[in-house]
């Protein structure tokens, strides 16, 4: 999603088109569970609490956002969900164990460069967040989602590197580029017909190549390339 896109659903939604905000956070649920848990250092749910409080900070982020100040929509985002989160914390260790004020005082102040560290590794990852968000989008059109990709991804390296090589002889072939993005159907006869490739050795990868595909289509997902990363070798067919 892009700033200017970006910038309009906020607009939207800052006049009273709550429709435009449900949108923009089923859009961003991956983004907010993902700071959650890493805030949290656990893996949380939506039924955990420290999700509802992303979930709240996310809202008055949508309603609190300036584009004039200069500062990315997920690093605000995410500075929030990481400040009322250790609020939180805090309370709950206030009630089971009272503190002294010069206890709390440094204990607040190691937290806060805990959260500036934090919050300068949040500001290098958002765009890669960013990236995941838009790639899920387009997979979703071939049935496909981002947390699949773990299951679905070859486990040994000869075998990614063989995917790979497919990817990039499919990418050759213009017409069957055009006929996957256009049908949002893998072209397996005719890939395997011109090239030699195994139908079984496709359908096995499917989701995984096309994956592969849709990343380099996308030049401008750079950080994305990190995820498919194998290294030279030899492809048999």
């Amino acid at each position: 999603m892009g700033n200017l896109q970006l910038k309009e659903i906020l607009l939207e939604i800052k006049n009273g088109n709550e429709l435009e905000r449900e949108r923009l956070i089923r859009h961003y649920e991956p983004y907010i569970l993902n700071a959650v848990s890493h805030v949290c250092k656990k893996y949380v749910t939506w039924s955990s609490d420290e999700t509802s409080i992303g979930l709240i900070a996310f809202n008055r982020a949508i309603d609190t956002f300036e584009f004039d100040k200069g500062r990315a929509f997920l690093n605000y985002v995410y500075l929030l969900i990481q400040r009322d989160i250790i609020d939180y914390f805090r309370k709950e260790k206030r009630h089971l164990h009272p503190a002294s004020d010069n206890y709390q005082l440094e204990h607040d102040n190691a937290e806060l460069k805990a959260s500036l560290e934090s919050y300068q590794q949040s500001t290098n990852t958002s765009a890669l967040v960013e990236e995941i968000l838009e790639l899920d989008q387009k997979l979703s059109k071939f049935n496909i989602s981002f947390e699949q990709l773990e299951s679905h991804s070859p486990k040994q390296r000869k075998t990614r590197i063989k995917v790979m090589g497919m990817a990039a002889e499919f990418m050759q072939h213009v017409d069957l580029v055009d006929e996957l993005v256009n049908k949002r159907v893998f072209p397996v006869t005719s890939f395997t017909k011109r090239t030699g490739f195994r139908s079984k050795s496709i359908e096995r990868h499917r989701k995984y190549l096309i994956t592969i595909i849709m990343i380099q289509l996308h030049p401008e997902w750079r950080r994305l390339s990190t995820f498919v990363q194998v290294g030279p070798g030899s492809v048999k067919k």
